[in-house]
């Protein structure tokens, strides 16, 4: 017996140039949701910034990685006092956390984007604020808590997974490119 001859291409025959088209665009579709939930993890405003002037107004900013936003501009004497709230933390062993904050006439301006497990932490900032408060005039008061961190974290996986993505859907989109030349030698030969 001999053997069988492979079929003849025909139009319902698959494409190396279409299999690799498709899952450029896959890796593409797949990457776009990565890359938005990285972007938007990384710019988390976990960053607090209190900055006052020598007798003049202090300032609260946020910030992510990507973008910073003015939380408030407050005048020294809508400034009432600066307290440290206690809570409990939400999970099973609930223990004590801490955040200090403001309380001027506009409302109660936390300092700390996240709450801090140690007391000493939050008491620190809110007796720094309060000798500000008692000689405005005799320097600038610069407060910064930085909880960042755990956003670069996940956020940049998230991020590097996608730009991963983009690349091999690249370099998809270049192998269905040499698909498709060499499918037009073969048709025409």
């Amino acid at each position: 017996m001999s053997e069988p001859l492979p079929a003849a291409p025909t139009d319902e025959t698959p494409r190396s140039s279409r299999a690799t088209a498709i899952g450029a665009v896959a890796c593409l579709l797949l990457a776009v949701p990565f890359l938005v939930l990285g972007l938007w993890l990384l710019d988390g405003k976990s960053r607090m910034d209190l900055r006052c002037e020598p007798g003049g107004p202090c300032t609260l900013t946020r910030a992510g990685w990507l973008t910073r936003e003015p939380v408030a501009t407050v005048p020294l004497d809508a400034i009432q006092a600066v307290t440290v709230e206690r809570s409990r933390s939400a999970r099973r062993t609930s223990v004590p956390i801490f955040r200090p904050r403001l309380e001027t006439t506009q409302g109660k301006l936390p300092l700390f984007a996240q709450w801090a497990t140690e007391e000493s932490d939050a008491t620190a900032v809110k007796e720094q604020v309060e000798r500000y408060l008692a000689a405005p005039g005799a320097g600038p008061l610069e407060v910064i808590r930085d909880d960042r961190r755990a956003s670069l974290r996940v956020g940049g996986a998230y991020t590097g997974v996608g730009v991963a993505l983009l690349f091999f859907s690249a370099w998809l989109a270049w192998r269905t490119r040499s698909h498709r030349r060499a499918e037009r030698t073969a048709s025409v030969a």
